[in-house]
């Protein structure tokens, strides 16, 4: 019989994660939460589900070591899902700030996709944008089984989005349109998946 994965799931304190971890023991794993680097690279699924701010976060993997061992898992294609801010960190940087009034150089990413999380223009779209909203694929993935073959709306809640680039098009798995703006809405490549919206 085959071992069952564990799940570990990377909660970096900014918001309830109790959807996702009920959402993970219903479908029978078991949870490991991530307290140490060490454990990132033993890992076999990472499952990182972040709300809040981006410099918040990137913040908090810095002070604890996490975002070098991210960098190394991500890059040997290791078993990721990573749900909102858990793909906008995959990027170069973002123009978001937190909430506390940081300015300036905003934190790098952990750099894995090439680009530029940055913000809806609010003089032409209301923001954030949230509610349901559709997907369209660019590549097949048993990810997004449930939701291609019904043709189900996806729930969003964010300000800041990943648009699309030549250098990024490679891992857009869907996008998504809101009030005009075309947006990445989910990522994968390999057995690197994450998602906008949640």
């Amino acid at each position: 019989m085959a071992k069952k994965l564990v799940v570990s799931l990377l909660d970096y304190g900014a918001g309830n994660v109790r959807s996702v971890r009920n959402a993970i023991t219903s479908c029978g794993y078991t949870i490991v939460d991530i307290t140490d680097p060490s454990q990132i690279s033993t890992a076999d699924v990472i499952i990182f589900p972040g709300v809040g701010s981006y410099h918040s976060a990137m913040e908090v993997l810095q002070n604890k070591g996490y975002d070098a061992a991210l960098r190394e898992y991500l890059a040997a294609d290791k078993p990721y899902l990573g749900i909102c801010l858990g793909m906008q960190t995959l990027f170069e940087s973002s123009e978001e700030t937190n909430e506390s009034g940081h300015t300036g150089t905003p934190l790098p990413g952990l750099g894995v996709i090439p680009g530029k999380v940055i913000k809806f223009d609010e003089t032409q779209r209301t923001v954030p944008h949230i509610g349901w909203n559709g997907t369209i694929a660019h590549q097949s993935s048993p990810a997004m089984k449930y939701i291609h073959d019904s043709g189900e709306e996806v729930y969003f809640v964010h300000s800041y989005y990943a648009p699309i680039t030549d250098e990024n098009s490679k891992w857009v798995l869907t996008r998504t349109t809101y009030e005009g703006q075309e947006y990445i809405s989910s990522v994968q490549r390999g057995n690197v998946c994450a998602t906008q919206f949640h």
